[in-house]
């Protein structure tokens, strides 16, 4: 324990380097607003709520849609308990089941059926009024908050009207970076933040996702207890909304929390020597939610199985199938989720790669749950058709007991084992589908490549997409589970969180402090396999992020936020990516095409669902009736665009123009110039691509501007950079285990036979660092050879290190 508290240290923000930093940043800026303009927006305090209530106005469609949604809430909450208490308290079941039947020369009306309100008011159960009694007072401090947020979303309104010039009708037509970029003119103007002449958008980004932020590095580090071992069961992976809910409240906001503010770590914290004091305070703070949660149980398990009930109850009998279906849990959301990348940019990345991920996943079929279906089948539809023949025949067949029942259950029975049987004609190709999720979701483990088709991965990757009806399985159980992980896991990793805060958190001028992962600072927290650093770096592995996250969200903050300047050695990390990906297209023409990382990446990219891009680039000319836009095969991409605005009788296509509607959504700039990886690495001269200089010329060459929508263009971007990425980091780690065999056997003693027939006296043998350029045996030729690396941040793209390669001698 003790060496585990020497090796820590606070981290600094890397714009404290003062070529980094903004001129007159540390400067305390004193702004006078003038009169004439609206002053209501200088030196806001709390600029994280304010930003957030900015971007939750623009994702929620304005101020009508945010209130309509508070009140629909509020009137739902009083629907579900006054029909609970209705159903329990207020209807002769006796009657209603024909066990009593108070007038047997006619049919039992509904009046008769239920208990009049006078009467069903005044005998309720003293259970059910202590019910009432607590829920109307939560009831009421919901009230009083919506209320509360009416004046803070008409602050918002006005905000949006009077300072950004944006109107109720322009909102729907905005992207959240056209709002970001009059923000950012605000600030210019009216010092809503007085630290700082100017924000940059990674400022906006910090204030909103701060203490997301921060989970999203905990889930990366593996420091939150969220994988439990079952015996019988492996691995499982719980993360509910009420786990969430109490996580971020100890964590973040709540009254025990390591935070004073929303932008300020508790003093405490920040000292080492206080850390184990903390740790016991923190434990015992958990200790008691943990209390907490196991006395409100009872209430809250109630809430969620009415809740349950009332919203999937109409759905499962109108869509029998559709807890079969899948979706992205909580912790795959937080898992696949890129630093400073904000909910509408991770929904657009995770819907994407929803076709595919859902084909993935249907490609592993159980045999014994297929020849188990379609017996069952069998069996319910027969029973299904003779009592829909009877009710065709004489609808009096419904009066008989139970068999409307029975009819409905078997019709149940039947959808549900349809789903599980597969499509006898659809043949999947897992590696392939995998590839197509990759491009989409930018994360896997290393230990998935070549093994998509294996049961291990295939479980590992239910973590991330489970099925519905697991999730409401999850969230029904989370009253009981919560307080149990509360108490006997969380508290176990008191001290590592408050290590966590102190390592990982920096002050940032005019933000406050944030966690140290979210400045992406490639030279802090990059991994050298993902990097291409070959020297030795004194950042250990504890300070690394994993599975390239840090590289990654980089590189994805940088496409949807093109006009950000990253700092230097961030900035040169990028360029060398694109020196990289711009020299593997000169060498797409050379003989070894297949082991290029850019052809490879743009192979995979084409299996993603955009094809034409790759022929548009390889050939360098479409026709007039080409697809553009291809449709998702096997999975991913979007809809075909045709180009049927091309010029009669030319074979050039039409740019097209702006997309308009609700565009809130979309990624980044919805037109923006291509630099990405993609981009920078295929435009030559005048506008025509790398690529076509590189294979044989080819008439009218055509930039991806061109070909593609500018929204679909974004995305295949993403798409691209990821996967190109993931292959370097692969021939990386390729190159590093090479690295080390060739080091283990040069250690070993080898036998002269190992060289040839005979090794002389005065031959030497060969070293792996190659002293000479070549050397010359009777057994053979050892010469150097160059071997393309991977960029590094201090190391040239176009640098070529000396490896040794063998030539048998001639027989």
């Amino acid at each position: 324990m003790a060496q585990l508290e020497t090796s820590y240290r606070r981290l600094d923000s890397f714009y404290d380097e003062e070529m980094d930093s903004p001129p007159n940043e540390r400067e305390l800026l004193v702004h006078a607003v003038d009169s004439n303009k609206a002053h209501r927006w200088n030196h806001i305090e709390n600029l994280d709520d304010f930003f957030t209530r900015v971007y939750q106005y623009h994702q929620r469609h304005g101020f009508l849609c945010m209130m309509l949604a508070e009140i629909l809430e509020l009137l739902q909450f009083i629907f579900v308990l006054l029909f609970t208490t209705f159903l329990l308290q207020c209807v002769h079941y006796d009657v209603l089941f024909g066990d009593k039947n108070p007038h047997p020369d006619r049919k039992v009306t509904l009046p008769e059926a239920l208990v009049p309100l006078d009467q069903c008011a005044s005998s309720l159960d003293s259970r059910i009024v202590v019910c009432l009694v607590l829920a109307s007072f939560f009831w009421f401090l919901r009230f009083i908050k919506v209320v509360y947020n009416f004046f803070r979303y008409w602050e918002i309104r006005t905000f949006y009207t009077q300072a950004l010039k944006i109107s109720h009708n322009d909102l729907p037509n905005m992207t959240w970076h056209e709002v970001q970029r009059c923000l950012r003119q605000v600030q210019v103007e009216q010092q809503m933040c007085i630290h700082k002449q100017e924000l940059t958008e990674l400022d906006i980004y910090h204030r909103i996702l701060r203490f997301k932020n921060y989970t999203v590095a905990m889930v990366n580090k593996s420091l939150l207890q969220l994988k439990f071992q079952l015996p019988g069961m492996g691995e499982l992976v719980f993360l509910t909304n009420g786990l969430k809910y109490n996580l971020e409240m100890i964590l973040f906001w709540g009254p025990w929390s390591p935070f004073a503010n929303n932008w300020h770590l508790k003093e405490d914290y920040k000292k080492s020597s206080k850390r184990v004091e903390l740790a016991n305070k923190l434990s015992r703070h958990i200790l008691w939610v943990g209390i907490a949660n196991l006395l409100l149980c009872p209430f809250i398990l109630m809430w969620q199985i009415l809740y349950s009930f009332f919203t999937y109850a109409e759905v499962l009998k109108r869509q029998p199938g559709s807890l079969g279906a899948r979706k992205w849990s909580l912790y795959g959301r937080l898992y696949l989720r890129h630093f400073n990348e904000l909910d509408h940019e991770l929904n657009a990345r995770l819907t994407r790669a929803y076709q595919p991920a859902a084909k993935y996943m249907n490609s592993f079929t159980s045999h014994v749950m297929t020849l188990i279906a379609r017996h069952v089948a069998f069996l319910a539809g027969s029973i299904f058709a003779v009592l829909v023949v009877l009710t065709i025949y004489d609808e009096d067949v419904l009066t008989i007991e139970h068999v409307l029942t029975i009819t409905t259950l078997m019709g149940v029975l039947v959808a549900g084992c349809r789903a599980l049987i597969p499509d006898e004609n659809m043949v999947f190709c897992p590696e392939q589908l995998m590839v197509c999720i990759l491009a989409q979701i930018h994360y896997m483990p290393d230990r998935w490549k070549g093994q998509a088709h294996t049961y291990r991965v295939r479980d590992e990757f239910s973590q991330l997409f489970q099925y519905k009806a697991v999730f409401l399985l999850e969230e029904l159980l989370s009253p009981i589970i919560t307080p149990l992980i509360l108490i006997f896991s969380l508290r176990s990793k008191a001290l590592d969180i408050v290590d966590f805060f102190r390592n990982f958190t920096v002050d940032v001028v005019g933000v406050g402090d944030v966690c140290s992962f979210a400045q992406m600072d490639i030279k802090r927290h990059g991994n050298p396999q993902w990097t291409g650093e070959k020297q030795q770096t004194d950042v250990s592995q504890y300070h690394q992020a994993e599975d390239g996250k840090t590289e990654l969200s980089l590189m994805h903050f940088t496409l949807t936020n093109p006009t950000w300047q990253p700092p230097r050695h961030c900035n040169k990390f990028i360029n060398h990516l694109k020196e990289q990906a711009h020299k593997d297209v000169n060498m797409l023409n050379s003989a070894v095409m297949v082991d290029n990382p850019f052809f490879q990446s743009l192979q995979s990219l084409s299996s993603a669902g955009y094809p034409s891009m790759m022929t548009s680039l390889m050939v360098g000319r479409l026709g007039p009736d080409a697809t553009l836009v291809p449709q998702r095969e096997p999975g991913g991409g979007a809809e075909p665009l045709q180009q049927g605005n091309a010029q009669p009788g030319t074979n050039a296509p039409v740019r097209y123009g702006l997309v308009r509607g609700d565009i809130s959504s979309i990624e980044g700039p919805i037109q923006a110039p291509n630099t990405g990886l993609l981009g920078s690495s295929t435009m030559g001269p005048r506008g025509s691509t790398s690529i076509n200089h590189a294979l044989p010329p080819t008439p009218e060459p055509v930039s991806l501007q061109e070909t593609m929508a500018p929204t679909e263009l974004m995305a295949a971007e993403m798409s691209f950079s990821a996967l190109y990425m993931h292959q370097l980091h692969q021939t990386q780690t390729h190159h590093d285990h090479q690295d080390q065999e060739a080091q283990r056997a040069w250690r070993q003693p080898t036998s002269p036979a190992f060289y040839g027939t005979t090794t002389p006296a005065n031959q030497q043998r060969p070293s792996p660092g190659g002293v000479e350029d070549s050397r010359t045996s009777e057994a053979g030729q050892w010469h150097s050879v160059g071997s393309t690396t991977m960029p590094g941040i201090d190391e040239a793209p176009s640098e070529e290190t000396d490896t040794l390669s063998y030539t048998p001698p001639n027989v």
